[in-house]
């Protein structure tokens, strides 16, 4: 039986432990969930002092703890480091993981991480091109024996990338993208093999399928075809077996907190008992989402993995 769609989780990284981030992925390997993500921040968005676990640093090690489920990054912010280290490092995660690396980047966004860390935040516009740039760089490197490019703001000479990926053409590349950001569609239609939306309100099922005829023409345009492009909703997920167990844990997980458990409550949320979720996602399935990436506010509960894998991705495969 086909999968409509596939099902992936954000794994805790603030003020964590690393046993903690690996028990989880291995019950969502267990479970059948077909990826495992980490975002790319340098402290934490609640609260600076708090901990953080280095995405990179923590993605390679659970490679060797893991072998079927896919390793994700939403999103690398490209300002951290030069291209052609972010393509040697990405080569090697998928060379040691056999080839389950899935490569989210991004411009990057978050101002004050930038100024604590000191690195150049440049406008939007410039960040994008160097995004750009990258990604250029990123996938000569994967592809050719050596790569050669100069850009305005990134260039490399016979740079070669041994061993080179496993997955061929390359790892898929996705790019995260804010709601209204037409240049990061053009950009996605040159280069990525994945999307996600990312937005401070969750899109309807129509808005989310207007996004994508929008992001459509512009594969037009590139003449690239849009078939099996990765179309993702990135989103928060709360659910219990029942309307009592939801309400009680909605009280506990309120929008608007900053930190609770191992969870930053600052996305928006699909809320239901599971056949209130089936019916949800199979809408935004109809409009053309082809992957679900969670962030559920008790990821560290086996139970709330084992009760969405049991009755909510069943239901969708």
């Amino acid at each position: 039986m086909s999968t409509l769609a596939r099902f992936g989780v954000y794994l805790p990284q603030a003020n964590v432990d690393f046993n903690t981030v690996k028990n989880v992925i291995i019950e969502c390997e267990r479970l059948g969930f077909d990826s495992a993500w980490l975002s790319d921040h340098l402290m934490a968005l609640g609260s600076p002092a708090d901990s953080i676990l280095e995405c990179w640093t923590t993605l390679s090690a659970l490679a060797a703890a893991t072998r079927r489920i896919r390793l994700g990054t939403l999103v690398l912010c490209n300002s951290f480091r030069h291209p052609s280290v972010l393509a040697k490092m990405a080569a090697t995660l998928d060379f040691i993981s056999d080839g389950r690396l899935d490569f989210g980047i991004g411009a990057g966004w978050f101002r004050p991480e930038y100024e604590a860390y000191g690195i150049p935040f440049p406008k939007a516009s410039v960040r994008i091109s160097q995004l750009s740039e990258s990604l250029e760089i990123v996938r000569r490197m994967w592809t050719e024996e050596k790569a050669t490019y100069q850009g305005r703001y990134y260039g490399v000479r016979e740079a070669v990338c041994n061993p080179r990926p496993v997955q061929r053409p390359h790892p898929p590349v996705w790019v995260g993208v804010m709601i209204g950001r037409r240049r990061m569609f053009d950009l996605i239609a040159r280069y990525a093999d994945g999307w996600t939306i990312s937005s401070l309100y969750l899109p309807t099922p129509a808005e989310y399928g207007a996004h994508l005829e929008a992001l459509k023409d512009y594969f037009t345009a590139h003449g690239r075809s849009f078939e099996g492009m990765r179309s993702a909703l990135g989103v928060g997920c709360v659910t219990a077996e029942n309307k009592g167990e939801l309400e009680r844990k909605l009280e506990r997980f309120k929008p608007g907190m900053v930190s609770v458990d191992v969870y930053q409550t600052v996305q928006p949320r699909v809320i239901g008992t599971p056949d209130e979720l089936v019916g949800k996602f199979r809408e935004y399935i109809d409009a053309g989402a082809t992957h679900f990436l969670l962030n559920f506010p008790d990821v560290t509960d086996v139970e709330t993995l084992r009760l969405f894998s049991e009755s909510v991705i069943k239901a969708l495969t």
